[in-house]
């Protein structure tokens, strides 16, 4: 990956955090910094599909409820083998 050169302010507490964090980690601060940008965006990356799996949940269930009836009607023996659906504990 090419490296680009990016100059930027910081408050003094802030370059005194990264630069102690740096050292105690044994990097380069400029290496230091690009980890948390990586890991900040792999945080946003997991809320993402974490919402996303969330939707698909609610809608995968939808469905299911929805096809229930037509599934018991085209597989003979679907209702039977199935009666507990949607009770977990097959009272």
């Amino acid at each position: 990956m090419a490296t680009v050169k990016l100059n930027v302010s910081l408050d003094e507490e802030i370059v005194h955090l990264l630069k102690s964090r740096a050292t105690q980690t044994k990097k380069p601060a400029s290496r230091y910094l690009a980890q948390l940008f990586r890991a900040d965006a792999r945080r946003h990356q997991d809320e993402l599909a974490a919402e996303g799996y969330r939707f698909l949940s609610a809608d995968t269930g939808e469905f299911a409820e929805a096809a229930w009836p037509l599934a018991a009607e085209t597989w003979p023996g679907w209702e039977d083998a199935n009666s507990n659906h949607g009770n977990s504990t097959g009272s």
